[in-house]
């Protein structure tokens, strides 16, 4: 709020003012989505839900219906219904047994930015989010991994031995915020 006189998102005068936050409904709801807050990424969830129910938008499997039906079947059954469905298990034990024995929806699917937080996607709107099954969003990510190891690094022009620089996502999001707490790793 601008001195109390003025919308948080988009900064539009309030006519009288009653000490609110936001002058719409629509500025409500985009400054969640995009600002955060406690519950931002339940809401991001729901809202994108309701526009894609669940379906991956990569390989088209129905993730809810698939969580639904988990949560139906016996822990005993469910490697089996997973296996048959061609699901990617998770790759350690502890967590295939947690999918197992006490599935969540969040195992399933998730929203995923199109242009990533890493690459400048994060203040975006749900015009940016995508549902990806948790195997697809997996690999959406490894690529990501792969796209940041080799982004020029800001902080020197010294490339490594294969004539490349490589960075660690978490020096990404230091530059994006100009912290510079947090350096570069080399390998």
């Amino acid at each position: 709020v601008i001195n109390g006189q003025a919308c948080a998102w988009c900064a539009k005068p309030f006519l009288c003012s009653n000490g609110a936050t936001y002058c719409s409904q629509s500025c409500v709801e985009e400054g969640r989505v995009r600002r955060g807050g406690i519950y931002s990424s339940t809401k991001i969830r729901a809202q994108l839900f309701a526009l894609e129910h669940g379906i991956c938008t990569k390989c088209n499997i129905d993730a809810h219906a698939l969580f639904c039906k988990m949560k139906a079947l016996a822990p005993a059954e469910r490697l089996n219904a997973l296996l048959n469905a061609k699901w990617k298990l998770p790759q350690t034990r502890q967590s295939t047994d947690r999918l197992l024995n006490d599935p969540k929806e969040s195992d399933f699917w998730q929203a995923d930015h199109e242009l990533a937080v890493a690459e400048g996607g994060g203040s975006t709107g749900l015009d940016n989010l995508r549902t990806l099954c948790t195997p697809c969003h997996g690999g959406e990510t490894e690529k990501l991994f792969a796209r940041l190891k080799t982004m020029p690094d800001l902080q020197s022009d010294e490339p490594a031995k294969d004539g490349r620089t490589q960075m660690d996502i978490m020096s990404c999001f230091s530059k994006m915020k100009g912290d510079k707490s947090i350096g570069t790793k080399k390998r």
